[in-house]
């Protein structure tokens, strides 16, 4: 099978490796269908986020058919269609008896497609307790989006709005930002999105949920939506990670400033500021306890239109074409904001046919 394989900055490689076969008697076995391009990937292949391992299959927002499944597996079939947890966790050791799975002491590094083979690939192994069976009405391109989903959803969970009239702001219209706006949206509160490339900015205006809005700038969407060029802010979702020594200390009190974008920014705050005003700075990425399943149930159940999020899929074999959709060109070796109208890009190692 094919698998894209990653050797350093700008060095990734389509190759030929073995077919993978349940091993084990839980082992469940998946044809990869479809596999999202996170932002982590982009930091990965670009060289912004050196956390993978040389050698390592790539990808893990994916969903696909079992193929195979060991002698104790109950819970799914061959034939089954479903959707990957792609970060195991044992259960028992501190993090996870304290609700934060994601940073499991037990579990192989960090999380497939970074610390072991990934998605990017014909066939992905895994244990029964980390894949859902999809239901029949819901796409697979829709189910691939729960992993991601799931990382907004636990981040959501830290936000506490002093209320929800609560001005609230989404910087950058990507997956994440989207997805957030959503997220938000179904907690009552109204989002506003940020975004500066008009492809980006176009593609998100009729996705958004009922009430929100998209503008090209703060400026634009304190004057045109708030109808106060200096209205507060109240919560902001910043999806960038660079704006929090500007945005610090126009937060309104009792203000909260989210960062959820891994890229290395250095930032001064006034800390008289952060307690005189009860001011709030929360960071953000992982799944935790309970979200994956809570990310799933907003999809499968429609309150999320997960699939409209999704602008571009591509086979593998042109994944250069899905990378540079979003920004980051192989080949160039340089990575930049993405000049077309994109949000989500599916990797598909096989055939289209969901």
């Amino acid at each position: 099978m094919k698998a894209l394989k990653f050797h350093g900055a700008w060095d990734v490689t389509l190759s030929e490796v073995p077919d993978l076969h349940a091993i084990g008697d839980d082992d469940v076995v998946v044809d990869i269908r479809y596999c999202g391009i996170c932002g982590t990937d982009l930091g990965i292949v670009a060289g912004s986020y050196p956390v993978a391992v040389p050698g390592v299959t790539l990808g893990h927002e994916a969903s696909g058919v079992v193929a195979e499944t060991g002698a104790a597996v109950t819970t799914v079939a061959p034939g089954d269609r479903v959707v990957i947890n792609p970060t195991p966790y044992c259960g028992r050791c501190r993090m996870c008896q304290t609700q934060r799975i994601n940073h499991c002491v037990n579990k192989h590094g960090t999380e497939s497609g970074v610390s072991y083979d990934g998605a990017y690939a014909g066939r992905y192994r895994t244990t029964s307790a980390f894949v859902h069976r999809v239901p029949d009405h819901v796409s697979l391109r829709a189910a691939a989006l729960t992993e991601p989903l799931s990382c907004v959803v636990a981040g959501a969970r830290k936000l506490q709005p002093p209320s929800l009239t609560a001005y609230t702001y989404v910087i950058g219209a990507g997956p994440l930002g989207l997805l957030y706006t959503w997220v938000l949206s179904l907690k009552g509160l109204t989002p506003v999105v940020i975004e500066h490339s008009p492809a980006r900015l176009d593609f998100a205006r009729d996705r958004l949920p009922a009430g929100s809005a998209a503008y090209a700038s703060l400026d634009e969407a304190r004057a045109k939506h708030f109808g106060d060029p200096h209205a507060p802010l109240d919560v902001v979702v910043d999806t960038t990670s660079a704006l929090l020594e500007e945005l610090f200390p126009q937060l309104a009190h009792g203000g909260t400033y989210m960062s959820i974008g891994l890229k290395e920014k250095l930032a001064t705050i006034d800390t008289m500021l952060l307690a005189d005003r009860s001011l709030s700075v929360i960071g953000s990425i992982d799944s935790l306890h309970g979200s994956f399943v809570e990310a799933f149930h907003l999809i499968t159940s429609g309150r999320l239109p997960a699939e409209r999020l999704v602008s571009e899929v591509v086979p593998l074999e042109e994944y250069r074409r899905g990378f540079a959709a979003l920004g980051c060109d192989i080949d160039g070796r340089q990575f930049g904001p993405a000049d077309q109208a994109s949000c989500k890009v599916l990797i598909a190692p096989g055939a289209l046919d969901d």
